[in-house]
């Protein structure tokens, strides 16, 4: 399991919701809607000798500006757990990203707001556990 194999699995998976603009790598600057892969943060030896590695990835979904309502509409698609604009189910279609690691699961979804060329937008962020 290497980092750039796992960020590259997750932006293939995120690929295939229809409109995402997919990066796995945080961009100088984007167009919403927009699906960013954060730098991974990674655990060594989660299991005895050197068992296996576990990754933690956080997924941005970034769709617009905050008082738009059509953003709280589309944030509440890409947030429902199964249908063609799920985050949850794209990633999870997959839980090896294309044999990049064992196993996934998409732990949660959590509200934040993100300033983009000036502008503030609203987004989830998507918690990932990657098992090597």
């Amino acid at each position: 399991m290497t980092p750039t194999a796992v960020r590259q699995g997750l932006t293939t998976a995120l690929d295939t919701i229809t409109g995402l603009r997919c990066f796995d790598y945080v961009p100088d600057s984007l167009a919403p809607p927009a699906a960013v892969v954060e730098p991974l943060e990674i655990n060594y030896h989660e299991s005895m000798v050197n068992g296996y590695d576990n990754y933690q990835a956080y997924v941005l979904v970034i769709v617009g500006r905050m008082s738009d309502r059509s953003s709280s509409d589309r944030l509440d698609a890409y947030l429902a757990p199964s249908g063609s604009q799920s985050v949850k189910a794209a990633i999870e279609a997959d839980k090896t990203l294309g044999g990049a690691c064992s196993s996934l699961i998409v732990t949660d979804a959590m509200p934040r707001s993100v300033v983009v060329s000036g502008v503030e937008m609203s987004d989830y962020r998507f918690g990932v556990e990657i098992y090597g």
